[in-house]
Parts: C-alpha cells; structure tokens; sequence
C-alpha cells in the first residue's frame, strides 16, 4: 500500500502563525446607515479582514475598535480536534468581524473601503442620515414685561438638541426640555425698552426653528408704592370700607387679606378702595395683586 504525502505541509516555526490569504472580501455593513455626526458603532462582515491597514466611509478614516476572526487561514489558529487546523482546509477564506466607530460626513451615501496588507476590499455602501431639525408650534404666554423673568413653555417636536432660544437676537435662559423633546421651559431676557413683538428662534446642531408669532413685551407700569390702609382696624366679621393710599395704584387688579380677596376694589394712581373680607382676630397681611407681581401694605390691616 502506497501513502501520498499531504500537499501542504504540517506547521512550522517557518509558517506559524498563519498569513493573510487572499485580498479581502467585504460582505456587509450594520448598520448600514447612521447620523452625519457619526460617532455610532458600525460593524463590518467579510472575509480575509486580517491585518487591516484601515477602514474609510468616503475616503475619511474611522476608528477601528475591535477584529476577530474565525476559521479558514493557511493554518486558522491550530489543530482543531480531529481536523485541520483552525477547523478549515488550508487555504480557505476567514470569516472575519471589524467594529468601527463611524466618522462625521455629510448627509448621503459613501462607499466603505477595508484595507489590509493584502490589497483594497470590494465596496459596501452606507448612508449618513441628516439631522432631523426643531420645529416650534407655540409659546406660552405670547406677552411679558420688558423687564425679562417671564416664565415661558414652548411645545413642538425635536427640540432635545436644542441649546439656544434667543428672544430678538437675545439668549434665554432654558430651564429644561422633557426627553420627548416635545416642550421646553425656559424665562424671558429683557426685551427692549421701548416693548414690542420679537422673533424667537431656536437653535441647535440640529438646525433652527422660529416660533410662529413671536413674544410681544409691554412696558409694565411702575410698581405701586403703597403707605397705609385706613382704617386699620376692623371686625373679623368683614365688611369693613378702607382706602388704600400710595402712588402707581392705578395698576392694581385686587388686594388680599391673609390670602382672602377683598370685594368692591377700585383702584386710582393714588388710592385703592373696597371692602375687606371675614378674617381671623390678628393682623393680616395686606397684599396688592398687580399683573406683574403683588406689594404689601406697610402695617397691614387689624381684625378684631
């Protein structure tokens, strides 16, 4: 009986470990799209993706961040149990796996190249995405003192990356944004000084958006000075007639006692009148609601 010799021969420290053979095949790309900023794990499928020189998506470098490979190789990676080595025939194509970090580019498709030692893989096409922009359907209050520190909420939809609202040209303050990126909270800078109505633009890396009608600021009047309460003192039972004396009153919308509104106000420059409501045996606070804040009278009011 006649042996024949193996026409490759065992493995030595002459051909260990094994080479790249043959150039390198690309057979997929996942995810074969992504955002333009890039920065998202891709990974690539193919054969013979040992040894890689580098991986481009049009031309531009990405960050390789792991390979492996399985079977296949001259030798594949030792004597597999009962078999040839590396589980394959000499000679066979790897199975091979390269995840990369892809890098920014502009919107459109480019063509993935792996380079290795061995030559230029074949193409495999992946698509950057541009970047869905902000849209603003409304703002709440559409109105605001000059003075700025209104609080205000915008609804609309993508607004997460947005990382500007700028009121005529001026920068907000942006409080928060609800990760449906469907409202954000912010307060209003001082607007100018004469009042009107501004435009409010939205800005982020993902485009801008304008709110549609602007926010309008009026110039708030004065904030009232009051100096006294007469009189001073009342029945807890209410219903007592006081005047309220002072200057900028011509604004005030109620006044409060403890809390509690007074009924009948009447409000001139320089006298507030009305009657008081029940209350408790004590001093209450004496407050003037205007539409921009509340002031309290000095001294306050005495229910007995």
């Amino acid at each position: 009986m006649t042996s024949t010799a193996l026409a490759t021969a065992a493995p030595t420290a002459a051909n260990w470990p094994p080479s790249q053979v043959g150039p390198p095949l690309l057979l997929s790309v996942v995810p074969n799209s992504g955002p333009a900023a890039g920065g998202n794990l891709v990974q690539l499928n193919g054969q013979n993706l040992r040894n890689v020189i580098s991986v481009t998506f049009g031309g531009v470098p990405a960050q390789i961040v792991s390979q492996s490979s399985s079977g296949g190789g001259d030798w594949g990676g030792g004597w597999g149990g009962g078999g040839w080595p590396g589980g394959g025939w000499p000679g066979n194509p790897t199975n091979d796996v390269i995840v990369v970090i892809a890098p920014p580019h502009a919107p459109g498709s480019v063509q993935v190249l792996v380079t290795t030692t061995a030559g230029t893989s074949n193409s495999q096409v992946y698509t950057y995405v541009a970047p869905t922009p902000p849209t603003a359907f409304s703002i709440t209050p559409t109105v605001g003192p000059t003075t700025g520190g209104t609080l205000y909420l915008i609804t609309g939809t993508n607004l997460t990356g947005v990382t500007s609202v700028t009121f005529g040209g001026v920068p907000s303050a942006i409080l928060t944004i609800n990760p449906g990126g469907t409202s954000l909270i912010g307060i209003t800078p001082a607007g100018p000084p004469g009042g009107g109505t501004v435009a409010v633009v939205l800005s982020g890396p993902n485009g801008t958006a304008a709110v549609p009608g602007g926010f309008t600021y009026f110039v708030a009047p004065p904030a009232p000075a009051p100096t006294n309460i007469t009189p001073a003192t009342g029945p807890a039972a209410g219903g007592t007639a006081f005047t309220i004396n002072g200057t900028n009153l011509g604004s005030v919308l109620g006044v409060l006692f403890n809390g509690v509104p007074a009924t009948g106000v009447t409000a001139t420059a320089t006298t507030v009148t009305g009657t008081t409501p029940p209350g408790v045996p004590g001093t209450a606070t004496v407050t003037l609601v205007t539409a921009t804040g509340t002031v309290t009278v000095p001294g306050g009011f005495l229910y007995v």
